[in-house]
């Protein structure tokens, strides 16, 4: 299997302000992700696409390729998918069988992690398209609910004289790491749906930096 690592890096998040620079424990927030992507062993081609020169000259020392990102596609209204898109098709020629999505923002999801992603992916691509790592939700969807107009939980309606967190044990995407055949993608320019298999992450490694 042929494969490439995508880290989009852009500079101007509003949320927190040079987000992928931000130093933990004396590096870059960006470097752990890159860090663990060559010492995975698993990419062909690694490559950060980023809008900010300062962001390539800061990752020069590693093994990767940069993509400097053009101005339409790097505002806050630029979408994962138009970035993705972008990098997939300077590297076309490549023909690379599958991309992994890896975010800066999960500094503690390591190579072991992506080894096993990647494992588990590629056992059963005859079957799934895409893959997505999820984190045990805090709460069940039984226990978000709205509160009435009257000010009562009247809708809160499940019976929980019987209910157990176990019963209703739930997932949400952490962010970490996305798998995809391009083609796949391309068309669906998502990650999921039933073509979509699920890479089960502990709560601390689902550490996103964009909640802190």
């Amino acid at each position: 299997m042929k494969r490439i690592a995508i880290i989009p890096a852009r500079s101007g998040s509003k949320g927190l302000p040079n987000k992928n620079v931000l130093l933990l424990e004396g590096k870059p927030l960006m470097a752990y992700t890159i860090e663990a992507a060559i010492e995975s062993k698993e990419f062909d081609k690694i490559v950060v696409s980023t809008d900010s020169e300062e962001y390539r000259d800061l990752i020069s020392n590693y093994p990767i390729d940069v993509i400097i990102r053009d101005k339409s596609i790097s505002g806050d209204s630029s979408s994962s998918f138009v970035v993705i898109k972008d990098a997939l098709e300077r590297y076309s020629a490549e023909e690379f069988d599958c991309f992994v999505l890896l975010q800066p923002t999960s500094p503690l999801r390591n190579a072991q992690h992506i080894n096993q992603a990647i494992k588990l992916f590629e056992d059963q691509i005859d079957h799934f398209d895409f893959l997505v790592s999820v984190v045990e939700s805090e709460k069940s969807s039984i226990l978000i609910r709205p509160i009435a107009n009257d000010g009562s939980l009247s809708h809160f309606d499940t019976d929980f004289a019987n209910y157990t967190r176990q019963q209703y044990r739930e997932y949400s995407p952490n962010g970490a790491i996305f798998i995809a055949k391009p083609d796949c993608y391309l068309i669906k320019k998502h990650f999921f749906g039933d073509k979509s298999l699920a890479y089960i992450m502990d709560k601390k490694s689902s550490l996103d930096i964009d909640n802190r």
